[in-house]
C-alpha cells in the first residue's frame, strides 16, 4: 500500500463498504457515514499529518492530470479542425449518484486561470447541467423544515467564518463569498477539510490575495470568527429557553465550528512546515509575522487573542500543533524574530515608522505576541542574538565597524567602531536592546525646532509633550508585556533575562561618568527604559511592602557568584560600600545568600543599580543643561543680543523640551519615588552589619533623584508619601551612624534631602513649592515630620551641628549651599519646643561642638571677606554698563572681559551672601542659650569668636559697607542692616563676660569701631532695650582690659624663646608638647587641628589625644613670671 492509500484508508472507499443496505433516497448513506466515523480508530498526530500531506499530494496530482488532459484534448480538437459540441449521455448516472461523499474528499477542482476574476469565484470544473437523477432526488426526497433550517445555519456559518459558499447552495450567488465546488451542498464535519483544502489551493488566484489579505491572515481571521460564532452558539444552546430541536441543530453547528477551528490550525501548521504544498504559502512564516503586527491595530482579527482566553487563540493553538508535529520551533521563531529585528533596527525613537505605518510599539507588541506561548518565549531566550558574547570569549573583544551614516552622526562619534561586548552592541545587536533603545529623540525632535521653539506657547508645548509621552508610555507598556512573557515562560527564560540585565549593567558601568564614552555605553534612552522596565517588575513588591519586603535578601549584593560583578568590591569598577570595620574588629557574620526565589532579589537590586546608570545621570545632565541655558541667556542679554537670533540658544531650548518629555513622565516618576521610599525602608530596617555591606550609591541615588525632582518639577511630588526616606535620612545622619555613612558628600546630600523636601516652605519662599503631603505627617494631624518624628527630636539637632562642620570637605561652592540649608533647618528646629532638649544635649559633647563652632566662625570670616571684596567690583561694572558713552568706547574684548568678571562676581556673591546672613543669624539665636554661650567662652573658642566678630564688624562698618549700594540688591540678598543687627546682638550677648572683654582687648578690637557701629543701630532703631545698653557699655569695658593687656605685653617682652609659642611667637599660657617635639600653646594647636589634622611641623597625622602637657616647662614659666611680677611691684 502506498503512502496516499494508507493515509486515506479511512476516507476513501466505495459506497458498498460503508453502506448498511439502505438506499440513498432514505438517507441511509449519511447515517452509515456517521456510524462509520464513530467506530473508527482515532488517528495519531503522525497519521493525521500524513493524511493531510497525502490529501494535498493527491489534490495536486489530480490537478496536474486534468490540466494535461485538457491540454491534450484542446490539441486534438485543433488537429481535427475544431471542437464539436460535447455530447451528454443522458442515461449515464450523475456525479452525485456515483461518487460517495468520501470519494469527494479527494476530488480536486481545476485551478482558475490567474487572470480570472469571477464574482462569485467558483473552485470547480466547468459547470455541467444538473443531472436528472439529482433533480429527481430533490423531488422524491424533500427536506423537512428542520433539515432545511440546519442546512441554512451551516451555510451561514461558512459564510460568516470562512467567507465561503458551496456551489449549488442558496448563498452561491453572494458576491462576498468565494464559491467552492465539492460536488455536494451537504456540510458535515468530514467535509470541512475538503472545503478548506479547495479554498487554500485557490487562494493565490483570488483578486484580493495581497499582503494585507495573505493566506495566514485569512486562516487566523477565520479562526477568530469561528471562535466568536462558537461562543454565541454555546451560550444560546445552554439557555433554558432553547428547544430540543434548536439544541440538536446547535450541536451539529458547534461540531462543525470546532472542526473548522481545528482544520484552520492544522492547515496553518502545514503551511509553516511544508510551504511548497500551496502557492499562497511560500512565505507563510513572514505572513504570520505580519499578522502578529496587527495585534494592537486590529483587535477584532488579532491571532493572539482568544475568544475565551489566550490559550484558545489561533497563534497559541498553531504553536501547539507545530510542537505536536515535531516541528523545529526555534527555527520558526528565529525566522519571525529576524523579520521583527530587521525592522526594529530602523527605528530609534517612538516617532519613527517603517513600511508606511509600523512603529516601535507595534513591533514590540508583535514580539510580545510571539512570546505569549511558553515554548516560543523559551525559543526567543535561547536565540544567539538574545545575549552578548560572554566576557571571557574571544568574540567579546571583536570590533564592529558601523556603516558610514550621515555626516552629523559621523561627527558626533556614532560611526566609530565598538566591541561586540559593549553598550552600543547591546542596543544594536540584541533583541531586548533593540526593544529598549526606542525613546524620545533628544537632539533632533521634529516637534521642537530652533526657530519654532520661540513661537510655541506653554499650552502648545504641553500638548506636544503629552502626545509624545503617550507614545512613549505605550512603547514601554508593550516592552513590559514582552518581558513579562519571557518571565512567565519558565526558569530558563527568566535566567536568560537576568543574564541580559546583568550584562546591560556591566557593559554600562561607566555610564555615570561626567562624559560617557559612546563607544562603550548604551544610549540614555536604553538605560532609562531599562529602569522603567525593572521598576514595573518591582511594582508588586513596592505596593505590598509589609508582606513582601522579607522576600528581598540584602546578602545578594555581597554574593559575587550571583550578582556577577554588578556590585564588585575590587578593581577599577568597584562599588564603594557604606562602612568598613577596623582590622582589629571581629568580622561580622552575614547571612549567606540562598533564597527560595532566585528572581526577586536580583530583579530588585538590579533595578536599584539601573537607576544609578539611567535616571540619576539623566537628571543630573538635565540640571547641568538648564544651568548652561541660564548662563548663556545671561551672556546674550548682557551683550545686548536677542536670544531668538542665537542658534545655539535655540538648540539648547529644544534639547531641554525633548529631555523633559521622557524625564518628567508622571507614571515613571511616581514609580521611581515609590521605589526610593521602599529602598529607604529596606536600608532602615537592616541590622548594622548588613547595612555596612550596602553600596553607597543606593543612598546617593535616592538623594540625587529626589532632590532634583523637588528642584525642577516639584508638582510631581504631589500625593507622594515619603516617610521612609525621611526616617532613613535622620537615621543615617545620627552620630551613631557616623562610622557607617562616612562619605562627607553623601552625608551632605542627606541634609539636602531633609531641607529640600521636609522643611515646610516659608510663606515668602518662592523657590520651594513642596506639596504638603511630602513633608507633613498624616498620623499627627499634618504636623511636619521634622517636629513629629521621635528619632528626629532626639538626634537631628546635634546631627546638623556636626554636619555643618563636616561639609567643609565637600568643595567651595558646594559647602556654601549645604551650610545655607543646614542653617535654615537649625533655625526651624530651634524655634520648636520639641527639639530644645536636643540642643541642650549638644553642650555635653565638647569635641563635637568645638568642631561645629570652629566651622561656623571660619565660614563667616570667609563669606564676609568675599562679599565685601566682590560687591564694590559689581558696583563698578554696573555703572560702566549703564553709561552708553563710556561703554561704547571700550573694545569688544574689554566689554567681554568686564561682562565675564561681573557674571563671576555675581555668582560668587549669590552663593556667599545668603549663607553669611543665615550664619550670623544662627550665631545670634544659638547664643541666647546660656549653656551654648558658655562653650564659646572656652579658651579654644573665645579668641576665635572675638577674631571673627572683629573682622566682620570691620568689613561692615570700618569699610563703609553700610553705604555700599548695588543695583537690585535683593537678587544677592544683600541686607547690610540685618547683618549689622545680628552681629551687634552677638556682641551684646557676650558683653557682660570678663573673658570676652579680655579677649576683645587682646585681639585689638577698637572701642571706636564699636561706637561707630552703635550710631546706625540707634538711627535705624535696630537694637533696643537691654541689648542696646549692653552693646554701648562694651567699648568702655574693653578699654579697662586693654590696660592690663598692655601691662602683660610689657611683662612678656623679654621672655625667653622657650616660653614662646613656636607657631605664633606669643607667650604661652598652657604649653603642650607635640609628637614632633615642638612646644605650642594648647589653644593654638587645638584651633589648628580643627582645620588640619596634621602636626604643623612634621605633617604627620595627629589628634588632640596626641598632645602631651609640658609640665616642666609650665613650672619654669610660672616661676619666671612670678619673679617678673615681684620685680615690677618693687620698682
Amino acid at each position: 500500500m502506498d503512502l496516499a492509500s494508507w493515509a486515506l484508508r479511512n476516507i476513501t472507499g466505495s459506497n458498498n463498504d460503508s453502506n448498511d443496505g439502505s438506499s440513498d433516497e432514505d438517507g441511509g448513506n449519511a447515517n452509515t457515514l456517521n456510524e462509520s466515523n464513530n467506530n473508527e480508530t482515532p488517528l495519531s498526530p503522525e497519521e493525521m499529518r500524513a493524511q493531510r500531506l497525502a490529501r494535498m499530494e493527491a489534490l495536486q496530482q489530480k490537478q496536474r492530470e486534468e490540466q494535461e488532459a485538457a491540454a491534450a484534448k484542446t490539441k486534438e480538437q485543433e488537429q481535427d479542425g475544431g471542437a464539436e459540441p460535447m455530447d451528454i449521455d443522458k442515461g449515464a448516472p450523475s456525479v452525485a449518484s456515483t461518487v460517495s461523499e468520501n470519494d469527494m474528499a479527494i476530488t480536486p477542482s481545476k485551478p482558475l486561470p490567474a487572470a480570472a476574476t469571477p464574482s462569485p469565484v467558483v473552485a470547480s470544473a466547468p459547470a455541467t447541467s444538473p443531472s436528472p437523477t439529482l433533480k429527481k432526488k430533490a423531488k422524491s426526497d424533500p427536506l423537512d423544515r428542520t433539515a432545511k433550517k440546519v442546512q441554512r445555519e451551516k451555510e451561514l456559518l461558512l459564510k460568516k467564518t470562512l467567507s465561503i459558499a458551496l456551489a449549488g447552495s442558496a448563498l452561491a450567488s453572494d458576491s462576498s463569498c468565494t464559491v467552492i465546488d465539492i460536488h455536494s451542498t451537504e456540510i458535515t464535519e468530514q467535509s470541512v477539510a475538503d472545503i478548506l483544502s479547495e479554498r487554500i489551493a485557490m487562494h493565490h488566484n483570488l483578486p484580493n490575495a495581497s499582503n494585507q489579505n495573505s493566506l495566514m491572515r485569512y486562516l487566523g481571521t477565520s479562526h477568530r470568527l469561528a471562535g466568536n460564532e462558537l461562543k454565541d452558539l454555546q451560550s444560546a444552546s445552554s439557555s433554558p429557553r432553547s428547544s430540543k430541536d434548536n439544541a440538536s441543530s446547535s450541536a451539529e453547528c458547534i461540531s462543525i465550528l470546532v472542526e473548522i477551528q481545528r482544520q484552520l490550525v492544522s492547515y496553518a501548521a502545514t503551511c509553516i512546515m511544508a510551504p511548497e504544498l500551496f502557492p499562497a504559502a511560500k512565505d507563510s512564516t513572514q505572513q504570520l509575522a505580519t499578522c502578529l503586527l496587527t495585534t494592537i491595530s486590529d483587535l477584532n482579527t488579532s491571532i493572539i487573542l482568544g475568544v475565551n482566553k489566550s490559550t484558545s487563540s489561533f497563534f497559541y493553538l498553531l504553536v501547539e500543533e507545530l510542537k505536536t508535529q515535531g516541528h523545529d520551533l526555534k527555527q520558526f521563531v528565529q525566522s519571525v524574530v529576524a523579520f521583527f529585528t530587521e525592522k526594529l533596527s530602523q527605528i530609534e525613537s517612538v516617532l519613527d515608522i517603517v513600511d508606511g505605518g509600523t512603529d516601535g510599539m507595534i513591533l514590540v507588541s508583535a514580539l510580545a505576541g510571539l512570546a505569549m506561548h511558553k515554548n516560543t518565549a523559551h525559543a526567543i531566550a535561547t536565540l544567539d542574538n538574545f545575549l552578548l558574547p560572554a566576557a571571557e570569549s574571544a568574540a567579546a573583544n571583536e570590533l564592529i565597524r558601523p556603516q558610514m551614516g550621515n555626516l552629523f552622526r559621523m561627527l558626533s562619534g556614532e560611526g566609530r567602531p565598538y566591541k561586540k561586548r559593549s553598550g552600543p552592541a547591546l542596543e544594536k545587536h540584541t533583541i531586548l536592546g533593540l526593544v529598549l533603545r526606542i525613546g524620545i529623540p533628544s537632539k533632533t525632535n521634529p516637534a521642537f525646532t530652533p526657530t519654532g521653539i520661540f513661537q510655541m506657547t506653554v499650552n502648545s508645548i504641553e500638548n506636544v509633550s503629552r502626545q509624545q509621552r503617550n507614545k512613549l508610555t505605550a512603547q514601554q507598556e508593550a516592552t513590559n508585556q514582552f518581558i513579562k512573557a519571557l518571565i512567565k515562560a519558565g526558569e530558563e527564560p527568566r535566567s536568560k533575562l537576568l543574564d541580559w540585565v546583568r550584562d546591560a549593567l556591566l557593559v554600562n558601568n561607566t555610564a555615570d561618568a561626567m562624559r560617557p564614552d559612546s563607544r562603550k555605553v548604551s544610549s540614555s534612552n536604553l538605560l532609562m527604559n531599562l529602569s522603567v522596565a525593572l521598576l514595573k517588575l518591582c511594582e508588586p513588591l513596592v505596593k505590598d511592602a509589609d508582606d513582601k519586603i522579607s522576600l528581598i535578601k540584602p546578602s545578594f549584593v555581597s554574593s559575587a557568584q550571583d550578582h556577577g560583578g554588578v556590585f564588585e568590591t575590587e578593581g577599577d569598577h568597584a562599588v564603594a560600600r557604606l562602612g568598613s570595620r577596623n582590622e582589629t574588629d571581629d568580622v561580622p557574620m552575614i547571612e549567606a545568600y540562598s533564597p527560595k526565589n532566585k528572581f526577586i532579589s536580583p530583579c530588585f537590586f538590579f533595578c536599584a543599580r539601573s537607576l544609578h546608570y539611567g535616571l540619576g545621570p539623566a537628571l543630573s545632565a538635565h540640571e547641568s543643561l538648564l544651568r548652561h541655558i541660564m548662563y548663556l541667556h545671561h551672556d546674550i542679554r548682557g551683550a545686548g543680543r536677542d536670544i531668538r537670533t542665537d542658534p545655539n540658544f535655540g538648540l539648547l531650548l529644544c534639547r531641554q523640551r525633548s529631555n523633559e518629555v521622557a524625564l518628567f513622565e508622571p507614571n515613571m516618576m511616581s514609580e521611581t519615588l515609590k521605589f526610593c521610599n521602599f529602598l529607604s525602608r529596606l536600608l532602615m530596617e537592616m541590622d548594622d552589619d548588613m547595612l555596612r555591606t550596602m553600596p553607597e550609591d543606593f543612598i546617593n541615588d535616592i538623594c540625587r533623584i529626589i532632590t532634583i525632582i523637588a528642584k525642577l518639577k516639584s508638582e510631581l511630588l504631589k500625593g507622594m508619601e515619603l516617610r521612609n526616606v525621611f526616617q532613613m535620612c535622620v537615621k543615617m545622619l545620627s552620630p551613631r551612624y557616623g562610622s557607617i555613612v562616612r562619605n562627607y558628600n553623601l552625608r551632605a546630600m542627606l541634609g539636602d534631602v531633609l531641607h529640600d523636601l521636609y522643611l515646610p516652605p516659608a510663606k515668602d519662599d518662592d523657590h520651594r513649592d513642596i506639596p504638603q503631603s511630602v513633608w507633613s505627617d498624616p498620623n499627627t494631624g499634618g504636623q511636619a515630620f521634622l517636629l513629629s518624628d521621635k528619632t528626629a527630636q532626639e538626634t537631628l539637632a546635634p546631627s546638623l551641628l556636626l554636619l555643618y562642620g563636616e561639609v567643609e570637605h565637600t568643595g567651595h561652592y558646594e559647602k556654601m549651599s549645604h551650610r545655607s540649608k543646614i542653617c535654615s533647618m537649625i533655625k526651624f528646629l530651634w524655634e520648636s519646643s520639641e527639639h530644645r532638649p536636643a540642643f541642650r544635649s549638644i553642650t555635653e559633647n565638647h569635641e563635637s561642638f568645638i568642631k561645629f563652632a570652629n566651622g561656623i566662625m571660619n565660614e563667616t570670616n570667609t563669606l564676609i571677606a568675599t562679599v565685601m571684596q566682590k560687591l564694590p567690583e559689581i558696583r563698578v561694572a554696573q555703572e560702566q554698563m549703564k553709561n552708553p558713552q563710556e561703554w561704547s568706547q571700550l573694545s569688544s574684548d574689554e566689554q567681554t572681559q568686564i561682562s565675564e568678571l561681573l557674571a563671576e562676581n555675581e555668582r560668587e556673591v549669590k552663593h556667599a551672601l545668603p549663607l553669611a546672613n543665615r550664619t550670623l543669624q544662627m550665631f545670634s539665636y544659638l547664643n541666647t542659650d546660656p549653656d551654648i554661650r558658655r562653650l564659646f567662652l572656652l579658651p579654644e573658642l573665645c579668641s576665635r569668636l572675638v577674631g571673627m566678630l572683629k573682622h566682620v564688624l570691620g568689613k561692615l562698618v570700618g569699610s563703609r559697607g553700610l553705604e555700599l549700594k548695588v543695583d537690585e540688591p535683593e537678587q544677592y540678598e544683600f541686607r547690610p542692616k540685618e547683618m549689622l543687627l545680628n552681629l551687634c546682638s552677638i556682641f551684646a550677648l557676650f558683653g557682660a563676660s570678663e573673658v570676652f572683654q579680655s579677649e576683645c582687648a587682646k585681639a585689638g578690637c577698637s572701642p571706636d569701631l564699636l561706637r561707630d557701629a552703635a550710631k546706625p543701630l540707634r538711627k535705624f532703631n535696630l537694637l533696643t532695650g537691654e541689648s542696646m545698653a549692653a552693646f554701648e557699655a562694651l567699648p568702655a569695658l574693653i578699654e579697662v582690659f586693654a590696660k592690663d593687656v598692655s601691662a602683660d605685653d610689657e611683662l612678656h617682652a623679654d621672655a625667653p624663646d622657650e616660653f614662646l609659642d613656636e607657631l605664633l611667637c606669643t607667650f604661652m599660657k598652657d604649653p603642650v608638647k607635640l609628637p614632633s617635639g615642638h612646644f605650642v600653646d594648647r589653644s593654638t594647636i587645638t584651633q589648628h587641628l580643627l582645620n588640619d589634622p596634621m602636626d604643623p611641623f612634621s605633617r604627620e597625622p595627629m589628634s588632640v589625644d596626641d598632645i602631651a602637657p609640658a609640665t616642666e616647662l609650665k613650672v619654669r614659666m610660672d616661676t619666671w613670671l612670678a619673679e617678673k611680677r615681684v620685680s615690677r611691684q618693687q620698682q
